[in-house]
């Protein structure tokens, strides 16, 4: 046993559900984003530009040292190449006491620039510490023999001071290649940074106007088929900014004019249903004008053969002769027209008090001379007790006309079962429900959420237009009432339309008769 699928539809059936949407970010808060992101992207790059500049300048600061500690080297070496060569000249002079006052001299000069040099090199220490002892030897005994270890001591200076020389001369080396090496690195980061941070921005820019282009061309495009008549599914919406929202409104667009055309074929439907059923009215009245004369001779004549079979019989007939059977019969097609004329007469748009029972009986009536009503049988279960309800009588035989006939339709191709389809009218707290039941093929499960929507249909387009169902929702839930459809599949649908009791101010009444009477027409043929 299938599950039983029920549609409900009530007057805010119409709104779309409202869905979890991300937040909305227009494209100023975009660009905002993207600055901000450039600003920080600028800053590190600053920060990093600032630090390998401060390892330049580093770099320089040192160069400019070392390259003053090498002057004062050269200057140095000059020094102590001067003193040893006094040193020599003065090593074979006569006048050992003269010779060992300019000596010390020499010494205290070359002594003076040691100062500066000694505390970074052990030899030249040890040199400084020889030279001032021989310098206090040669004032207080001068000999040749000190100015021999002074000699010797200026030879190992020179040696030494060699070494500080090559050291020097690395040093500077090297600050020269670490700052090749910075400003090469500083070269290939501001090189690597532009290019990215182009990359970055052009890159940005060129996809979000890329992107940009081909959504307003999306738009444009949807835009002009709209102009053409396209009515098929929105527009695909994976923006959340302006152009999304320029999106949403062209999809309302598509959607309220689709909405519009509906009802505008609704209101042709209605007025070609008017004019058919005034025009039904009018021939049927006619032809039940005519009809009625000759069967109220009929009538008479078959009053007079009444009266006179009671009397004397019917002579060559005898018993046999029946003319009951024929006043039955013309009483029958006197109220068949009565009821054609009573049907087809103009009903008020206005809502007034009904008699739904009554309706529902003038209806089915009605329907029953409809050829796929002929072989069907068709079933009355009225509450006798329902009050009257304030509905426009015009639009409530409407829904149940269309009711009918699209049960009658369903039935068309069940013949393992006898075709039938009940009418039953109850009420339930302050409504009265219309309920029109048949044993059908049923509704599938995929196609129950449609049944409401304008031009869905499953007939071909010779039978119906897709807007039967859609045109009982617009009237019932114009009046303030509701409409309701379960199905079981190959069981059989019921339809429970439900008004209300209660007096409803209808759209209609609000706007002189051009409210709801525009969304409330019909098309019986669904």
């Amino acid at each position: 046993m299938s599950a039983v699928i029920e549609q409900k539809v009530g007057l805010g059936s119409g709104a779309p559900a409202q869905s979890s949407l991300p937040p909305r970010v227009s494209l100023a808060r975009k660009g905002v984003v993207t600055m901000v992101i450039l600003v920080i992207y600028l800053v590190l790059v600053s920060l990093v530009v600032a630090y390998e500049r401060r390892v330049l300048v580093g770099s320089v600061e040192a160069l400019t040292e070392i390259h003053q500690q090498e002057e004062r080297q050269v200057a140095l070496n000059i020094l102590v190449a001067r003193a040893i060569l006094t040193v020599n000249e003065n090593y074979f002079s006569p006048n050992v006491d003269v010779s060992s006052k300019i000596m010390v001299l020499e010494i205290e000069s070359v002594l003076n620039g040691l100062s500066k040099i000694e505390h970074k090199y052990e030899g030249i220490a040890n040199d400084v510490a020889q030279l001032n002892k021989g310098m206090a030897d040669l004032i207080a005994r001068p000999n040749r023999t000190v100015i021999a270890d002074i000699r010797g001591t200026f030879h190992r200076l020179v040696l030494d001071l060699d070494v500080v020389t090559s050291d020097i001369r690395g040093q500077k080396q090297r600050l020269l290649d670490d700052f090749r090496y910075s400003h090469n690195r500083l070269t290939v980061e501001w090189v690597v940074f532009t290019v990215l941070g182009l990359g970055y921005l052009g890159g940005l820019v060129m996809l979000f106007f890329r992107r940009l282009a081909i959504d307003i061309k999306k738009v444009q495009e949807r835009a002009t088929e709209i102009v053409r008549g396209y009515r098929g599914e929105p527009l695909p919406n994976s923006r959340f900014d302006e152009l999304g929202d320029l999106v949403m409104a062209v999809n309302n667009m598509q959607d309220e004019l689709r909405k519009h055309e509906a009802q505008i074929e609704i209101v042709r439907q209605q007025q070609f249903h008017k004019e058919k059923m005034a025009a039904v009215g009018s021939l049927a009245a006619a032809v039940a004008h005519e009809i009625n004369n000759p069967l109220s001779a009929i009538v008479g004549i078959a009053q007079s053969m009444v009266g006179e079979h009671r009397d004397h019989g019917c002579g060559r007939e005898g018993a046999a002769c029946r003319p009951d059977l024929v006043m039955e019969q013309a009483r029958r097609v006197m109220q068949i027209t009565r009821q054609i004329g009573e049907f087809s007469v103009p009903q008020s748009q206005e809502p007034d008090l009904v008699d739904i029972n009554g309706l529902v009986r003038s209806t089915c009536n009605f329907v029953a001379f409809d050829r796929r009503i002929r072989r069907v049988e068709l079933k009355q279960n009225l509450d006798t007790t329902l009050p009257a309800v304030h509905a426009v009588a015009d639009h409530v035989v409407q829904v149940l006309m269309n009711l009918l006939i699209n049960a009658a339709d369903a039935l068309e191709n069940c013949a393992d079962r006898q075709p039938s389809i009940t009418v039953t009218t109850y009420q339930s707290d302050d409504s009265v429900s219309i309920e029109v039941v048949d044993n059908g093929c049923g509704i599938p499960p995929e196609n129950i959420g449609l049944v409401f929507d304008e031009y869905f249909t499953t007939k071909p387009p010779s039978r119906g237009s897709g807007l039967g169902l859609a045109l009982c929702r617009s009237l019932i839930c114009g009046s303030g009432g509701d409409i309701k459809i379960r199905s079981r599949v190959n069981e059989g649908t019921t339809v429970t339309v439900i008004l209300s009791v209660k007096q409803v101010r209808l759209p209609s009444q609000q706007d002189n008769g051009k409210g709801a009477s525009g969304n409330a027409r019909a098309d019986y043929r669904r």
